[in-house]
């Protein structure tokens, strides 16, 4: 196979062990002088196609000369296989070619091979969700039979699933060739017949489909577009597939969305500060800071109730309570109303699930033992004060979300705090992972989700709070001399009951967020990206743990596994450093003999090696990163300590400081210095190029002992009057401590095209100097 005889291949595989992507980041594929045959992308595609057929699995003798399209649909037969053209579309500084399976001339249904070809004709990569064993089909309709049905003939067919009413008929824009009808060969899947899409549209009732339509077969369907009113949403538009031969419907979505609710998409007190009035305090006033939010995943229904694809609002516990329906489309309840306690109940559990997917994460994997929609009681616990996430019949799984009021004066439901929903969601994700709501060093990273979740854009007066609009306090700033360390004094006395536990679990996870950029105070976007990166992480990282531990060790690891390959659209892995120095500051990693109850900071690992940037080798948020003192200039390669601004067009030399905070020697330091190739680089590594090596021959102290000096590096700056100043990044690597950017550490942040911002201050074994001209 190709991508077993190139290590620059990274291939990825499905869950059926077949692969589904190969990336060339690394080293774009390039077809030589063989693009001669078919100039341009589509060549390149093709030669490329040819080269990766057999990992791809696509047989022998499909792809035989130059495909150009697709043609008319003629006949079906389980031996017509076939791979053709079917698009090429122009992308950002790349072009994309689809090739469509198809059988018997037939598109079949989200079959395709994408390959992405950049400015070079050299592919970048590839993508397959063919079927290569091959669709197959009980029966081989006459295709000829099932030509466009005349529209009247097509409403009534649709009515007697849906009801349709006043329905109309779309055309697509892609297909005028074909008209606003296709046939298509589908993989029926039953749970599949009405999931939603990302869009989270609502969904109809449909009847069920006859025994002949089977879960798992293929069948020869007619797609449809159509736009149908819906009571309380409007106009939607909407696809179906029809299974020809007995007109049922095996396929349908909603291509839009439009259930609303009204509720605090944030808690006052984080909308508003002092100024928010409390659980307690006048309806009137909290209704006016009630907003107008989208309900996502819900399933249309007649009257319209609180149910959608991970949610449903049921009366579960004491007191009783009946689920909301609204016949307009819109929950539209006043603050201090079960109704209004619903639709906050349903909307925070949903879009936490819904956070999920933003994130990349599939639902089913991490809640594989879970039933969904899991069942939320807005009015449970005989109204206390409370919220609970019990776990499901055998212990493995979620069971469903109750809430309580918010005080015990007042009718506002606590649901409607979304804080709290957050806390109560990361006892589900632990059910699913570790048969427990409990970690078995905290009580659940829930108080950590709500924090980060909610910081950036805060109006809260004090961020530290956890929950600032509840009764609940709780803080994520707790220091370590005060006994808040992983086994110091409040961590002992409070095991395993877990809250005070899970207020040192959240104030380190929250360091770890204003590490990545939650300390960009102002900056909204910059703390959002380290809000969604930190969540990832630490979902992530309880996605992949199966047991519980009494100290989180386990966990730390499992969050830096999470950050590898691609993260939220990001070369992953700058962040690994981050994760364990935010542990290390919480107390952690003191050897088993050492004093306890632990009251001072961990010790760093054993090798640490690193360039001061200004920040000593330590991680804490820095807005300006750009003028390390560990990197200097000479003029001369004279060993002077102070820096000098450098000659443009002239051999310069810099030096590197190198220093350790490991506990140990550091051995084989090695140190490279880059130049950067225009003014002001952005990306790494494209901005950079090598300006050289120096090996470190002898062993660089711990314990910050000493440092070692490493140059001079000759580099020449450019003459060119766009460069109103210059720039050099230097890399140290030791053994036991590679940087970032060292390709044999193997991070997709040292190969693939990554932001200077998002990778030079994760790392202290990184740094960067500016030198004005």
């Amino acid at each position: 196979m190709y991508f077993n005889q190139d290590p620059n291949v990274e291939a990825i595989w499905n869950y059926d062990g077949r692969i589904q992507s190969l990336d060339h980041a690394q080293q774009p594929w390039s077809p030589g002088a063989e693009l001669h045959e078919v100039p341009g992308p589509a060549g390149a595609a093709h030669r490329y196609l040819l080269k990766v057929a057999d990992d791809y699995h696509i047989p022998k003798g499909v792809l035989q000369g130059t495909p150009t399209g697709l043609s008319e649909p003629t006949s079906v037969s389980n031996t017509s296989f076939g791979l053709k053209l079917a698009q090429e579309r122009p992308r950002f500084k790349s072009t994309a070619i689809t090739y469509q399976q198809t059988l018997g001339e037939l598109p079949v249904w989200d079959a395709k091979v994408s390959i992405i070809v950049d400015e070079g004709n050299r592919v970048v990569n590839s993508t397959s969700s063919i079927d290569p064993e091959g669709p197959k089909l009980d029966k081989f309709p006459d295709v000829a039979k099932y030509k466009d049905l005349a529209e009247d003939d097509l409403r009534q067919l649709l009515a007697s699933h849906i009801g349709a009413g006043e329905l109309s008929f779309r055309r697509n824009p892609e297909q005028q060739r074909q008209g606003q009808q296709r046939l298509v060969v589908y993989h029926y899947k039953k749970d599949g017949r009405q999931e939603m899409t990302d869009g989270a549209p609502p969904t109809l009732i449909l009847p069920e489909v006859p025994d002949t339509i089977r879960d798992g077969q293929y069948y020869v369907a007619r797609e449809v577009l159509f736009t149908l009113p819906v009571s309380g949403f409007g106009a939607l538009n909407w696809r179906a597939l029809i299974e020809v031969e007995t007109g049922s419907i095996i396929y349908l979505r909603a291509l839009t969305s439009g259930l609303h609710g009204w509720v605090f998409s944030r808690d006052p007190a984080t909308r508003l500060a002092d100024k928010a009035p409390k659980t307690t305090g006048d309806t009137a006033e909290l209704n006016r800071l009630r907003e107008r939010v989208f309900l996502p995943d819900t399933v249309a229904t007649s009257p319209q109730i609180l149910k959608g694809r991970y949610a449903e609002i049921k009366d579960i516990q004491s007191p009783p309570s009946l689920p909301p329906a609204t016949s307009n489309g819109e929950f539209d309840d006043s603050v201090d109303t079960d109704n209004f306690a619903a639709a906050s109940a349903y909307r925070h559990i949903a879009k936490l699930f819904r956070l999920l997917v933003e994130l990349g994460f599939s639902v089913r994997t991490l809640f594989n033992n879970t039933q969904l929609p899991v069942p939320v009681d807005h009015r449970a616990l005989n109204n206390d004060v409370n919220a609970q996430a019990p776990g499901n019949t055998l212990g493995n799984g979620s069971g469903g979300f109750l809430f309580g009021r918010a005080d015990p004066t007042s009718q506002v439901g606590i649901a409607a705090d979304f804080r709290v929903a957050a806390h109560e969601f990361g006892h589900a994700l632990l059910w699913d992972a570790v048969s427990s709501p409990n970690f078995g060093f905290a009580h659940s990273a829930g108080d950590s989700l709500a924090a980060i979740y909610c910081d950036p854009g805060s109006n809260a007066t004090d961020r530290f709070n956890t929950f600032p609009w509840s009764v609940v306090r709780r803080r994520h700033d707790r220091k370590v001399t005060d006994g808040w360390a992983w086994d110091g004094p409040v961590f002992r006395a409070d095991w395993p009951k877990g809250y005070d536990c899970e207020q040192i679990l959240s104030t380190t996870l929250f360091l770890l967020y204003r590490t990545l950029g939650g300390d960009a105070i102002g900056d909204y976007d910059r703390q959002v990206w380290a809000s969604r990166y930190t969540l990832y992480l630490i979902i992530g990282g309880i996605a992949t743990i199966t047991t519980q531990a009494n100290m989180p060790l386990q966990y730390v690891s499992a969050m830096i596994s999470a950050d590898n390959g691609t993260v939220l659209g990001y070369p992953g892995g700058a962040a690994r450093k981050i994760i364990r120095w935010s542990f290390e500051k919480q107390g952690l990693y003191h050897p088993v003999n050492g004093p306890t109850p632990v009251m001072t900071p961990g010790p760093p690992p054993a090798i640490d090696t690193y360039i001061d940037d200004g920040r000593d080798g330590e991680y804490d948020y820095t807005p300006s990163f750009g003028n390390a003192p560990g990197i200097w200039n000479r003029r001369a390669a004279d060993g002077g300590l102070v820096n000098e601004a450098p000659i443009a067009g002239a051999v310069n030399y810099c030096y590197v400081a190198i220093k350790n905070r490991g506990t140990g020697s550091a051995q084989g330091v090695q140190v490279n210095v880059h130049q950067s190739n225009v003014p002001e680089p952005r990306v790494w590594p494209g901005n950079f190029q090598s300006a050289g090596v120096y090996n470190i021959n002898t062993p660089v102290l711990g314990n910050r002992q000493q440092t070692a000096i490493a140059g001079p590096f000759q580099w020449t700056p450019s003459q060119d009057n766009s460069f109103d100043r210059y720039c050099l990044l230097a890399a140290v690597s030791a053994n036991g401590d590679l940087s970032n950017v060292d390709p044999m550490g193997g991070l997709a942040c040292a190969v693939r095209p990554t932001d200077i911002d998002n990778l030079v201050p994760f790392d202290n074994n990184l740094a960067l100097r500016h030198f004005e001209r």
